[in-house]
């Protein structure tokens, strides 16, 4: 949800996963298309390990929640995810995840000022194509960590299975966004509220000839050519800054402070419009693609400059590098970075995970 609220009407409700018409948040099934609704999705506090990848796919996430709780050891926790000997919220994932399919590869990070990692990365491969969701709780919500997990899965599987099916990245893009939207809004609980899991969400889907992203919120995708050509965001921030900056108004023109960079767009039980913007860019030569969190690129938010700053070597150590990068430079945030090379192979066996 946005920082401020922003004034705007609550909505509890959401979209059918499978056709996108609008659904209550207590309907089981779609009065449009008639297919069953968040069959399969739970809130990320409690969130079992991701279903088995089809053949030819693999995927991996960093969602599940550590078995002892931080504060004591404990490792008894009730149904709403607090510990039973002091009490402690049980986190929805892992202070530290690092994601590795040797082809592509993410790592997230806690960073320096913060009590749970809200930042969730999954990352897959079929063959012809490489995947990454990235979602960030909005921290000033409730439980963020709860609606970004649960995004995450839901976002990945149906990313998977859309493009396994034959669907072009855009739609498919879309199809993830649209689950992922259904997952936030679950992560709620039966009474949302008036500040419930809200979460940012961007995914990309890299093949042989194309670069495909899909957005919602102020998470964002870079494109970084190997040799030719300039680096570039392909994303625009869902803020007030980030909207008046895609409108071409000067930076020196534009609203500074923490108003301008308010969310406008975001997932959750309360979120009003979440179809995701949808980019594709059809490189001349090899590049990466990094998708990532504020965490990352707030230390380096122009392009050539995080260009400068990402080394060669193989995704893995590239994530791990830029993920020390933000950490070194003060780690205010979690944060968050998947690395897709370009173009992507045609079989899914990089590496094991």
């Amino acid at each position: 949800m946005a920082a401020d609220g922003g004034g705007l009407d609550t909505v509890h409700g959401t979209e059918c996963p499978t056709c996108g018409a609008s659904v209550g948040e207590t309907d089981r099934f779609c009065e449009t298309c008639g297919a069953g609704l968040f069959e399969g999705l739970v809130p990320a506090s409690s969130a079992q390990p991701p279903a088995p990848a089809p053949a030819g796919q693999r995927w991996l996430t960093s969602t599940g929640a550590p078995d002892a709780c931080g504060g004591c050891g404990g490792t008894a926790f009730g149904p709403e995810g607090y510990c039973d000997d002091c009490g402690q919220r049980r986190p929805a994932g892992r202070n530290h995840s690092e994601l590795d399919l040797g082809v592509i590869a993410a790592v997230s990070d806690l960073g320096h000022r913060h009590r749970h990692n809200e930042d969730a990365v999954a990352i897959g491969l079929l063959p012809g194509a490489e995947a990454a969701v990235v979602c960030d709780g909005v921290s000033s919500s409730t439980r963020p960590d709860a609606a970004s997990y649960a995004a995450v899965d839901a976002a990945a599987e149906a990313l998977l299975r859309a493009l396994a099916d034959g669907d072009e990245p855009e739609p498919a893009l879309t199809v993830a966004a649209r689950a992922a939207q259904a997952a936030a809004a679950l992560a709620a609980g039966a009474e949302p509220g008036n500040n419930p899991p809200s979460c940012t969400f961007v995914a990309g889907v890299v093949t042989a000839d194309e670069v495909s992203v899909g957005w919602v919120g102020d998470s964002r995708a870079y494109w970084l050519p190997d040799r030719d050509g300039d680096p570039a965001v392909l994303t625009a921030d869902d803020s007030l800054a980030g909207q008046l900056a895609a409108a071409g108004v000067p930076l020196a023109e534009a609203p500074q402070g923490a108003q301008a960079g308010a969310l406008v767009r975001w997932l959750g039980a309360d979120a009003r419009d979440t179809a995701p913007h949808l980019v594709t860019i059809r490189p001349d030569g090899p590049g990466r693609l990094l998708v990532c969190s504020d965490g990352l690129f707030r230390y380096r938010p122009a392009p050539a400059e995080l260009a400068a700053a990402t080394p060669a070597g193989t995704p893995i150590d590239t994530a791990r590098s830029l993920v020390q990068l933000a950490l070194d430079a003060g780690g205010q945030d979690n944060v968050t970075v998947a690395v897709l090379p370009y173009p992507a192979p045609e079989s899914s066996q990089g590496a094991t995970g």
